[in-house]
């Protein structure tokens, strides 16, 4: 397929099948790929999938976060549509599949610059992107689409689900920088005030990178605070500060916020992480409770995985942040 034909749709975005047939045949179950629309700019949708297949900006030996889309999604499509735990029946919402950005795996520039591009005319649509990566550098470019398309009056929020703290400095190309370059969008529609980040720990810093966190007044709950005060007030907390004067709020998961032994397909896996229990009632409360304009998920590495766990838990990302915006849409 050639990078840039519109083929009906937006350049650099590629159609992706979603497969009709259901994975059991029983009669008294609904999946989701039963309900998933092949997108096209003119179905009006509550929230569509996007896949970003593209892990260069990974600087350490563990790659493979480009086949993140493929497995995620054959998960996720193989799910129903209902959550007995949550009484959330997924099928009230449009569901659409947008496709993969087609991507240059020589560049990393050009490859953020089709992702912008594909992104703020997704956001255009008036539809809440679920992104899957793909590696973390990609955030960037799709907070920076979600900032585009709001326009400069808007002030985003965000949430981060992460290891890392992802703000590195002099470097060009890596999936630590993002966080840092959202603060340096021209239109200053990113605050540091406004980021929030669950789940930090390890080794990986220096009293430098404390120093620039203090600065910028962005809040961290380390994942040592998380065990302490517990889940639920870490992220009844973590809403209020992103959407403290905000008017949506962009929220990006990283893999890696699992302890290993949950999530061990990723490039930069650690010990002592959330554990899923942990992970997905937060992400159940954000999509109940938040303003939410854009979710990824990133670095989920099926090379690096074991029996798919990886791959499940974030297909189980996507569908209970989908249970809290079924919550919420059913009220309205």
């Amino acid at each position: 397929m050639l990078s840039g034909v519109f083929l009906g749709r937006i350049p650099f975005l590629n159609p992706v099948a979603v497969p009709k047939l259901p994975p059991v045949p029983e009669p008294h179950v609904e999946w989701i790929n039963q309900i998933v629309e092949e997108w096209s700019p003119e179905i009006p949708s509550d929230v569509g999938v996007v896949g970003i297949p593209y892990d260069r900006g990974i600087v350490v030996p563990r790659l493979g976060a480009r086949l993140g889309p493929r497995f995620v999604r054959e998960i996720l499509y193989s799910s129903t549509t209902y959550s007995y735990e949550l009484d959330a029946d997924l099928s009230s919402l449009r569901i659409v599949d947008c496709g993969d950005v087609d991507v240059d795996i020589m560049s990393y520039e050009e490859t953020h610059r089709r992702v912008e591009q594909v992104l703020t005319q997704i956001c255009d649509a008036h539809i809440i992107p679920l992104i899957i990566g793909g590696d973390h550098s990609l955030s960037y470019p799709c907070v920076r689409a979600l900032c585009q398309s709001k326009g400069k009056g808007t002030k985003v929020g965000v949430i981060d689900f992460d290891a890392h703290l992802d703000c590195r400095t002099d470097w060009k190309e890596n999936h630590g920088l993002w966080a840092r370059e959202i603060q340096e969008i021209e239109t200053g529609q990113v605050s540091g005030e406004n980021i929030v980040q669950i789940g930090i720990r390890g080794f990986g810093y220096s009293t430098f990178y404390r120093d620039y966190v203090k600065k910028t007044g962005m809040t961290v709950f380390t994942a040592r605070e998380v065990k302490q005060r517990g889940i639920d007030a870490v992220i009844e907390d973590s809403v209020k500060t992103a959407m403290d004067g905000t008017d949506i709020v962009y929220v990006s998961v990283d893999i890696d916020a699992l302890d290993q032994a949950s999530a061990p397909g990723t490039s930069s896996p650690l010990p002592g992480g959330l554990d899923s229990w942990e992970l997905l009632s937060s992400l159940y409360y954000v999509g109940k409770n938040c303003s939410v304009g854009a979710l990824d998920l990133m670095e989920v590495s099926p090379p690096l995985d074991i029996d798919n766990m990886t791959s499940r838990t974030g297909a189980s990302v996507i569908l209970n942040f989908l249970c809290g915006l079924a919550m919420i849409r059913a009220q309205m």
